[in-house]
């Protein structure tokens, strides 16, 4: 069975995250049912992306989400009117800086549009199992759930150009959502999960098109991923609704939110906090609750005072402005035409491309290993257990247990498991280490396939790492 997993007031309290079936925390259960999705996956993996059919051969759909875009995005009668600062409506960043910014237009790094191409690309810069495991979480170890789960997560990656959205980069998103700091990251909770800051005052839903919105959501989410390192695999959500008012509310983008986050970054929370919510917030979050994923709603804590966040969140990592001792203030600092010159560096882009794939062969080979490895466990795992258990399984019709020829039976099965287990083991472990250099090579390539953001102008970013002290030292 699979581990039980703390809830998220408790693992603050300990000071300690639970990583029960998370990569490196696996029982034998949640193993061999990570194997069952991969086997899956790599059955399908010559299937183009159109053509996906899900563990009941059905076609991979994917959710409406229930917003019509033409409704909700009602350009301003004065195309020229400012909508915060300089920035005027639909204006992008760089539009607003007037250059260039990415200097080489986006191409895709896949071979084709089969789910084996197309699944690698999804995997950015984690660990591939770190990817596989958090569809497993969503749906309780369900494994013919978790696959038309992450079925619809990359082909909707792919119907959605998400990775066009990651080459440009906050470039093309909206220049007002981004000078306003609609959502920002910086620091961590208790856990060392990244602190994801949402202010709701600065959001205004009349602002900008809902494609911009659909852009920014992506970006962010995918920006945050760039945070999130083996152990701490989740964020901290802090909604902020100091100074929140009805004009403040984007029911479409609330939609769109919740199920994203629950269809397509399943298991990226950590917890969700509402701060300060205004008399009448109640009432909004009854009307908000239908749309909530339960394993979402679990992670909500709702917050009135600084006290409150402190239970969360370090004061040398809160900021000021709400009771903690950080000064950092948010600030868009934007692009300049030459922090992107290196994705113009297509040999070497090739080069770094090349290395990935060579470790991709490597790792896909070496997952097929894996599961034959599992499998056979599992097969001499049952043959055990029928000779030791013979009513239970057979209905009394085995031969008894107390024979010397079914002891024979047993300690021949017993010694062909242990071995099984041993390889198994073994081929796992070279698996995970392979599983690594993948995701080293990935984070390689990535400085050819993202153009750089706000987090590596204050240098809180660079390929490997995340170090706040250097951002904080500049507000001290």
């Amino acid at each position: 069975m699979a581990q039980p997993i703390e809830k998220t007031l408790v693992q603050f309290e300990k000071g300690r995250i639970d990583l029960k079936g998370c990569y490196k925390h696996l029982n034998d259960f949640e193993r061999h049912r990570l194997q069952e999705l991969w086997q899956m996956c790599i059955e399908r993996f010559d299937t183009p992306i159109e053509s996906l059919t899900g563990a009941k051969n059905s076609n991979i759909s994917l959710p409406n989400i229930g917003v019509d875009e033409k409704e909700v995005s009602k350009p301003p009668k004065n195309p020229n009117a400012k909508v915060f600062m300089d920035c005027i409506y639909d204006q992008n960043v760089s539009q607003k800086v007037g250059k260039k910014l990415v200097p080489v237009d986006f191409v895709s790094t896949c071979k084709d549009n089969t789910l084996r191409s197309q699944m690698w690309e999804s995997f950015r810069e984690d660990v591939p199992d770190t990817l596989a495991l958090r569809f497993l979480r969503a749906r309780n170890w369900d494994v013919e759930k978790a696959l038309d789960m992450i079925l619809t997560t990359i082909k909707w990656r792919y119907m959605d150009n998400v990775e066009e959205k990651i080459f440009y980069g906050e470039t093309l998103n909206e220049a007002s959502l981004m000078y306003k700091g609609t959502s920002f990251i910086h620091g961590v909770d208790k856990l060392g999960h990244p602190i994801i800051w949402s202010p709701s005052a600065a959001h205004f839903q009349k602002d900008q098109p809902f494609s911009q919105m659909k852009r920014y959501l992506v970006w962010i989410m995918e920006t945050a991923r760039k945070f999130l390192h083996y152990p701490h695999e989740k964020v901290c959500l802090i909604m902020d609704l100091s100074n929140h008012s009805t004009a403040n509310m984007d029911w479409p983008f609330v939609k769109m939110f919740l199920k994203y986050l629950s269809t397509f970054y399943p298991e990226c929370l950590g917890v969700a906090i509402v701060y300060n919510g205004p008399w009448f917030f109640p009432a909004v979050f009854k009307l908000i609750s239908p749309l909530i994923d339960p394993n979402v709603a679990m992670k909500i804590q709702f917050v009135k005072n600084e006290e409150g966040l402190l239970k969360f969140i370090n004061k040398d990592q809160l900021i000021k402005i709400r009771g903690g001792d950080n000064n950092y203030e948010y600030e868009y600092i934007p692009p300049n035409e030459n922090e992107n010159i290196k994705m113009a560096n297509l040999e070497e882009k090739q080069i770094a491309l090349e290395k990935r794939n060579i470790i991709i062969d490597e790792l896909t080979e070496l997952t097929n290993k894996w599961i034959e490895a599992g499998n056979l466990t599992k097969e001499l795992d049952s043959k055990l257990d029928n000779l030791t258990n013979p009513k239970s399984n057979n209905n009394g019709n085995n031969k008894n247990s107390d024979d010397p020829e079914s002891d024979d039976d047993i300690d021949e099965i017993t010694k062909k498991l242990d071995e099984a287990i041993k390889n198994e083991l073994e081929i796992h472990q070279l698996r995970d280490e392979c599983q690594e250099r993948f995701a080293a090579a990935a984070r390689n390539l990535d400085q050819y396939t993202r153009a750089r953001s706000l987090y590596n102008r204050i240098g809180v970013l660079d390929e490997d790492n995340v170090d706040w002290s250097k951002v904080q030292k500049q507000f001290m």
